[in-house]
């Protein structure tokens, strides 16, 4: 990740203030959140009868498309590290006060994000972050009619041939499962299945969302003015 672009793009996300655009980005953010936490697949190792079946040649596509989106999105949006950065540096220097001031939409959204995240996955569950990001870019764009028209490598974005391949093996995934334990695989709900549900909720939930500007933060600032 190259520090001196981040800075520079958030530098350049302050200059106008677009709270549509901010949202967007941190919506990205989050997808690239989860991304750094994919562990790569060695599309050579033998998996075990429970785990997701896949082609070597699907195992390779996803791990490319983590790794292309992952680097796409650090040289075109502000990560969370660097967002962290900011705000904590804010009492240091100017520009970042003047940083931290303007990018609070985007910590508010992404602790919203974070906390509907956090309250609709299960305890004990065992989450798959790449499939979860995949889903909510999924979820934006088919479910939701929404696009990226800011960020066009996203609008090429094969999403539909990524979902498909964890849509395969989950039905295979599903049935080792019935075929061990004797149950219908109706009534089986995948770790696969639980991400696709978070991802719905945390979209639909995020679109309906809006940032609330301090109202008492501007009318202290006017005080201040007057008293001038």
């Amino acid at each position: 990740m190259d520090q001196d672009k981040q800075f520079q793009l958030a530098i350049n996300q302050c200059k106008t203030i677009n709270l549509k655009k901010l949202k967007i980005d941190t919506f990205l953010l989050v997808i690239h959140f989860l991304l750094k936490d994919y562990q790569k697949i060695d599309p050579d190792k033998t998996a075990d009868d429970m785990t997701i079946y896949a082609s070597k040649e699907e195992i390779v596509f996803i791990n490319n498309s983590v790794a292309n989106l992952k680097t796409y999105l650090e040289n075109n949006i502000i990560i969370s590290d660097t967002l962290f950065s900011i705000f904590k540096e804010q009492n240091k220097s100017l520009i970042f006060d003047k940083l931290s001031r303007n990018l609070e939409p985007m910590k508010i959204y992404y602790k919203y994000l974070i906390n509907t995240f956090s309250s609709r996955l299960k305890n004990g569950s065992t989450w798959i972050p790449e499939l979860l990001a995949f889903s909510l870019i999924y979820n934006y764009r088919k479910e939701h009619n929404k696009s990226f028209h800011s960020y066009p490598e996203l609008e090429k974005l094969p999403i539909e041939k990524i979902v498909n391949i964890y849509n395969k093996n989950n039905l295979e995934l599903k049935k080792r499962i019935s075929q061990k334990n004797g149950i219908s695989t109706w009534k089986i709900n995948t770790n696969i299945d639980e991400m696709y549900d978070v991802s719905e909720v945390m979209v639909m939930k995020y679109l309906q969302y809006t940032y609330k500007i301090n109202t008492r933060r501007q009318s202290r600032s006017k005080d201040k003015r007057k008293k001038r």
